[in-house]
């Protein structure tokens, strides 16, 4: 396991970078950024945009979502752009515009800020899970080089709907951790790791179940890093094509760190 000293930044292990300034940036498709069918991976492209937003306005990101329109192939790099319509003294709302040449490919809203705590709460309750040391890891579930080597998932509760590996649950919950072990757990690797949820689509259903997020969308309720992270994920319906499902994102301590969601298109494999 790789010691916190030695972590990088999503920055960093994204190799994003900005050529000209903090309003422009490219991101690479390759492997590391692809999902198993070599295609780029969804929460990499909000995660980017999250760090893009984060960096071009100095200011920690409270919410984001990315509406994917296109999917693309490796290798190819993808060229961002910043836009910050509405400046604030405490909170920045912006967007990113991804583009492959003259092709729109994902578009990232967000808000980005800080404000005085004048009230707290919290009305989720953190589920209990065998510990992840004690769980099973997921290993490998593809059979190329992608993001997939990068990210351990060990399954506390149900089925990993992409593989079949574990037992459907029955209530449409499934509980893993999850963790990036080259890398910190910032607002960007939480956005990565959340779109591991779609895999409750085959516990909720019984089967191993395909799909492809048209949206993705993360609000971090802490900024707090933790070595792993117990996603609590919940499939709310599917039908007509469509599914919609949510996760609640936990440290180890029980701390919220955020809550994602999602809409996704199902395909059952032939």
């Amino acid at each position: 396991m790789t010691s916190d000293t030695q972590k990088i930044s999503s920055a960093e292990f994204l190799d994003l970078s900005h050529p000209t300034d903090t309003l422009k940036w490219q991101l690479p498709v390759i492997e590391k950024t692809t999902g198993g069918r070599g295609s780029l991976f969804g929460g990499v492209g909000l995660a980017a945009g999250i760090i893009a937003l984060e960096q071009a306005t100095g200011k920690p990101v409270v919410w984001a979502t990315g509406q994917y329109l296109a999917i693309t192939q490796q290798p190819a790099t993808l060229d961002l752009e910043v836009l910050l319509p509405a400046v604030g003294r405490n909170v920045t709302q912006g967007r990113v515009v991804g583009h492959l040449g003259d092709k729109e490919i994902i578009t990232i809203l967000g808000a980005c800020g800080s404000r005085p705590n004048v009230a707290q709460g919290l009305w989720e309750t953190c589920p209990d899970a065998t510990a992840p040391e004690q769980c099973k890891p997921l290993g490998n579930h593809q059979d190329t080089p992608s993001l997939h080597q990068h990210v351990d998932i060990r399954m506390a509760k149900g089925m990993f709907g992409f593989s079949g590996m574990g037992e459907p649950s029955g209530d449409g919950q499934s509980l893993f951790w999850a963790r990036m072990p080259e890398v910190e757990h910032d607002a960007a690797a939480l956005a990565i790791i959340a779109d591991y949820m779609p895999s409750a689509l085959g516990n909720a259903l019984g089967q191993v179940v395909h799909c492809t997020s048209i949206d993705n969308t993360i609000r971090i309720a802490s900024h707090s890093s933790s070595e792993w992270v117990l996603c609590d994920n919940r499939i709310q319906y599917v039908g007509d094509g469509f599914g919609y499902g949510t996760v609640n994102m936990w440290s180890e301590t029980g701390l919220l760190l955020a809550t994602a969601s999602q809409t996704m298109i199902v395909r059952m494999p032939e």
